[in-house]
């Protein structure tokens, strides 16, 4: 591959990865779970910069635009969810969405960690040594956030996805990604 199809590659996965951000943020809303959606929001921002920051780097150092490809749509809110309103779901829909959205998560930031550490090592095979130490920087940042989803999972897990423990939760998780939000100069209402 070239350094220029490696990054396209990745920069494809990246504004993917902003779609599915975007969506849980939206699926979490719908369910009523605002520090849930608000993890999601702080997720796609800061992911947004990070997007920002590979297309300055590869155009301050390759001089070129970062060649774009087709991205699907990763389709994470269920179609049949649109014929209903917030106050139609129940606490079994609730408890399995909780469930799903975090198994959704979990494979969407193991999938990307893998394909972040495939392109480094197609960099590192055509000597392109400088851009993949910028690709190294986005393994470590999925590296963190999946062990968070990870902890998080088995937390869940073992109180078998208690509805009751969920919704004390979201208060505390909507102010701290608030606050993490306002350190980044966002002020969402």
């Amino acid at each position: 591959m070239t350094v220029e199809e490696i990054y396209s590659k990745i920069l494809q996965h990246m504004i993917k990865g902003l779609m599915f951000h975007e969506q849980m943020a939206n699926y979490y809303d719908f369910l009523g779970l605002k520090g849930y959606k608000r993890c999601h929001e702080y997720h796609y921002l800061e992911e947004n910069c990070a997007m920002r920051t590979l297309n300055r780097y590869f155009i301050n150092h390759h001089n070129k635009l970062i060649p774009k490809l087709d991205v699907s749509d990763p389709e994470i809110i269920p179609n049949s969810w649109y014929k209903y309103s917030r106050q139609d779901v129940d606490n079994g829909t609730k408890k399995n969405a909780v469930k799903n959205g975090l198994t959704l998560w979990r494979e969407w930031e193991t999938e990307t960690k893998e394909l972040y550490e495939k392109m480094y090592k197609e960099l590192i095979d055509i000597d392109e040594v400088a851009s993949a130490m910028k690709i190294k920087e986005l393994i470590c940042d999925v590296n963190c956030e999946l062990k968070k989803v990870e902890r998080y999972q088995l937390n869940k897990k073992a109180t078998d996805y208690d509805l009751v423990d969920i919704i004390e939760e979201q208060h505390k998780k909507h102010e701290k990604y608030r606050h993490k939000m306002k350190k980044i100069g966002i002020k969402i209402c």
